[in-house]
């Protein structure tokens, strides 16, 4: 933590605004029940670098690497034999999802106000067995990479002098591109496009402190889509989103390091619409959303100038995923931001 000097604040952290943003170029599950729910959970921009009270410029440029290849099925590791069962009544079966993403960022502080642009760039590959038995008898993939859907996010901090706690609102654009096709030529599930199609709304609100020498953060938002696209004809909505994200910083290791701990707690909704995933085939629950905590340790290196070079591993803590989707091991960031002060 910097101290405050001359009337220029620093925040204890600045909050990882462009979660939000990734949540919706990532993969959530697609027809089969893939990864509805840890897409939004492991955001491509584990960033703690995100609000800045500091009037001015920054710009952020983080890459994000993903690999969904553990079958689970509640809060456990799915069983081969629940695996064939599920396959053999008629359910999809997903072989693995990768997904690569780089994003740049633009944020402007003002007095009270600032605003954060957020442009990812995904490259993304998927295999599945499809219903076919028995398990592996049938496999197709894809392969696509393109810029995925642009948010913009303000944020209003003027309820206190010292600015530690605000509103965020902003909006995601349906960018992304929704066109994959898989080898064989039929297209990919919508939630595993490179975009959702829709256009969501995102409000959230924040706080933020310092207790000896660490300082602590608190984050939550919403996202719901107000538009969505038809695919092949048939209504698609991405399921609501609600955040948590808390996070400690310790100051104790010099000016430069400063190792960091965020918690990140997300509960999203069943996609809707006749073109979303179908209900799970033996018990008829839906195939996709769920409950996921997970754990963030990282560390930021400020190397002068304004320059902050940072890393995260994201692991999981706990899992509760709605019948049978692909989850990841664990989720890399690694990023660079650039304040100009």
């Amino acid at each position: 933590m910097q101290p405050v000097r001359s009337g220029r604040r620093r925040p204890a952290f600045r909050i990882a605004l462009t979660m939000i943003a990734a949540c919706g170029a990532l993969a959530h599950a697609g027809q089969a029940a893939a990864c509805a729910a840890c897409g939004c959970t492991l955001s491509t921009n584990w960033q703690t670098q995100g609000i800045n009270t500091t009037p001015g410029f920054s710009v952020n440029l983080a890459y994000s690497y993903l690999s969904q290849d553990q079958q689970r099925y509640g809060t456990g590791k799915a069983s081969s034999a629940l695996i064939n069962s599920l396959q053999a009544a008629g359910q999809e079966v997903e072989a693995y999802t990768k997904t690569q993403t780089i994003t740049a960022s633009l944020n402007y502080t003002a007095d009270t106000w600032g605003i954060n642009v957020n442009v990812p760039y995904l490259v993304r590959s998927h295999g599945t067995y499809g219903t076919t038995t028995p398990l592996g008898s049938t496999y197709l993939d894809s392969s696509d990479s393109s810029i995925g859907d642009i948010s913009v996010l303000g944020r209003y901090t003027g309820f206190s002098a010292q600015r530690t706690a605000g509103l965020i609102a902003g909006i995601k654009l349906p960018t992304g591109s929704t066109n994959t096709i898989f080898n064989d030529g039929t297209p990919v599930d919508p939630s595993l496009q490179i975009g959702t199609g829709s256009t969501d709304l995102i409000l959230g609100g924040y706080t933020s402190g310092t207790v000896s020498k660490y300082g602590w953060f608190v984050q939550g938002t919403v996202q719901h889509a107000i538009v969505t696209k038809s695919f092949n004809g048939l209504d698609y909505r991405p399921g609501d989103t609600y955040s948590l994200n808390t996070g400690l910083r310790a100051a104790q290791f010099g000016a430069r390091f400063s190792p960091m701990l965020q918690f990140s707690l997300v509960h999203r909704r069943p996609d809707g619409g006749p073109a979303a995933t179908a209900p799970d085939a033996l018990t008829g629950i839906p195939a996709t959303g769920g409950t996921l905590l997970y754990l963030a340790p990282g560390a930021t290196w400020r190397a002068g100038g304004g320059t902050s070079i940072y890393g995260f591993v994201q692991l999981p803590v706990y899992q509760n995923v709605n019948s049978l989707q692909l989850v990841p091991r664990y989720t890399l960031t690694v990023g660079v931001n650039q304040a100009f002060e």
